[in-house]
């Protein structure tokens, strides 16, 4: 069974606990972090970070100083449990010019190539539309700018660096299904 678990307007103070068990592993993070805003388990705010932490810092290279910033206590962080395993995770928040931001976007190695990132931008696609957001932009990484285009993204920007990645700002203009 699939479970997906929102967490809205974490705490400073979740985030940082969440922070400090990051690089427990994905797996084992959850359990050293006490009152979660959810349920302290696979789907707390620290299986979140350890996701993030294995895929950005770990796989990627970003350096962890900046791979979690000052929008996580305003942002809506999602997570996807599969089978009671963490699988992938996404932070969305509304942006100045009111489109919905879909960033740190991850799955796990192990859980890569099922459709979790799909599943994952289909869930950051109905938040906006629950909040009344009619666009969707993201940062994507070069190597990674065909997976959103096979979502409806297109790019909107030249090339640029972000933590030390190149990356292509994209958008998706959402529309009215309620015919």
């Amino acid at each position: 069974m699939t479970v997906l678990v929102r967490i809205a307007d974490p705490s400073a103070d979740t985030v940082g606990r969440a922070k400090m068990v990051a690089d427990s592993g994905i797996d084992a993070a959850p359990k050293k972090v006490d009152s979660t805003p959810t349920d302290g388990g696979v789907g707390s705010l620290a299986a979140i970070a350890a996701i993030r932490h294995a895929v950005f810092v770990v796989e990627q290279g970003v350096d962890v100083a900046i791979e979690w910033d000052d929008y996580e206590t305003a942002a809506e962080h999602v997570l996807l449990v599969d089978e009671g395993r963490p699988v992938g995770t996404a932070r969305v928040r509304r942006t100045a010019d009111q489109a919905l931001k879909c960033e740190r976007i991850a799955v796990r190695a192990s859980a890569r190539g099922a459709g979790w990132g799909e599943r994952l931008m289909d869930i950051c696609q109905a938040i906006a539309r629950e909040h009344g957001i009619n666009e969707c932009v993201l940062h994507a990484q070069r190597q990674v700018a065909d997976f959103y285009r096979r979502q409806g993204y297109r790019v909107v920007s030249n090339p640029f660096e972000e933590a030390g990645i190149p990356h292509v700002k994209m958008r998706l203009q959402l529309t009215d299904n309620t015919d």
